[in-house]
């Protein structure tokens, strides 16, 4: 049985960029993931610009949109457009995007195990994991990038305190004419109290259609979608693909590191509140997570600073995330029509929106231009 240097459960962004960064710098690293890839993932696929200044590769070869347009309703009414006059964000297909990541990672000399899904996890002065068929591993380190649910990370005693929600996403296959009218064009409607939102991502050949709401309404989300795509006059399109998935957010100290296990991306609850965006920190996590390795393979011994890298490089940006999602869905709530003509005649709102999205920007900078937000998020919050 082969011995690794660090071993990385789960293949999505942040398990294949810890992987690509760790292999690049020399280290013996072992990928395990239940799926073969390439594979579907639930996700809308839109991946904001900055996600590509963390990548030293192009992802141009897996764009299958970009889009500068962004058209706001509220439940399909008191509807704006805004245009960034550059593209903000990248359409994507997981399968594919997911894929490119995981290819770097085995140029640079990961090993990849597909179908692998891990039965038992273990540590002490190394980590073992043990899964269907037999198959065991050893190495000193684990990244459990293992997604939401993170079974691995469960094993392994992280993340079991991180909130979360629900979201639904359904691939549509569209006729022509309306790929041709959401080409370069992103669709939110909000209204769904508390908070959360429907979206429509242009694909080359469908449109992705979905919702995020709290957990306890995760019971209305198919009805919604189904409504959503019936308004646009959609409801009659075949569906391709429809599943379910979850949302994780790490808010405060929860334990995302222990020993020689550390949690990444969506495992670690590395979403923010206003979007729901989870890729790009994913990314900066999965390049987090291998810098830590890297540093206790040299001698440190523990991952524990990855936690307190993580709560220094990017908590930050997500508590100002959620105070910007606080502030706007509670003016949402509480004045759903005034809220809407005055969001689309702010235009430095938008243009901020952008420029985060962009990488031009954080949302941290953004927030502190607004000395009264914290004041006002508490405001809404007891609304």
């Amino acid at each position: 049985m082969a011995r690794f240097d660090a071993l990385v459960v789960g293949a999505g962004p942040a398990g294949s960029t810890a992987a690509r960064e760790l292999a690049a710098a020399g280290a013996r690293v072992l990928v395990v993931d239940r799926a073969t890839f390439p594979r579907y993932k639930a996700c809308g696929g839109g991946i904001p610009l900055r996600t590509e200044r963390l990548l030293p590769f192009p992802i141009d070869s897996v764009v299958e949109d970009s889009v500068h347009l962004l058209d706001v309703s509220l439940r399909g009414r008191h509807r704006f457009v805004k245009d960034s006059g550059q593209p903000f964000a990248h359409m994507v297909m997981r399968d594919r995007f997911d894929h490119l990541l995981l290819s770097h990672a085995e140029r640079a000399g990961a090993v990849f195990r597909p179908g692998t899904a891990v039965r038992a996890f273990s540590g002490g002065e190394g980590v073992r994991i043990e899964a269907e068929g037999g198959f065991v591993a050893e190495a000193d380190f684990a990244i459990c990038a293992d997604g939401a649910h993170s079974p691995v990370g469960r094993m392994a005693g992280l993340g079991a305190d991180i909130a979360e929600c629900a979201a639904w996403e359904v691939e549509v296959k569209a006729p022509p004419a309306a790929l041709r009218r959401y080409r370069s064009r992103s669709l939110i409607d909000l209204g769904y109290n508390p908070w959360g939102y429907a979206w429509l991502f242009p694909k080359a050949n469908v449109l992705s259609f979905g919702i995020v709401l709290p957990p306890d309404q995760a019971g209305q989300m198919k009805e919604r979608v189904r409504a959503y795509t019936s308004r646009l006059g959609l409801g009659d399109a075949e569906v391709d693909i429809a599943r379910g998935h979850k949302i994780r957010f790490r808010r405060g100290s929860e334990s995302i590191a222990a020993g020689r296990a550390l949690l990444a991306g969506d495992s670690a609850g590395l979403a923010d509140e206003f979007t729901e965006e989870g890729i790009a920190y994913a990314v900066q996590s999965g390049r987090l997570a291998a810098r830590n390795v890297l540093r206790a393979l040299g001698g440190d011994g523990s991952l524990e600073r990855y936690q307190q890298d993580v709560d220094r490089e990017i908590m930050p940006e997500l508590r100002a995330a959620r105070l910007i999602g606080f502030m706007f869905y509670g003016m949402l709530r509480r004045a759903p029509r005034p809220w809407m003509f005055a969001s689309g005649h702010t235009p430095f709102l938008w243009d901020a929106f952008f420029a985060v999205q962009r990488g031009e920007s954080t949302y941290e900078r953004e927030a502190a231009r607004v000395p009264l937000l914290p004041g006002i998020a508490r405001r809404m919050l007891r609304a």
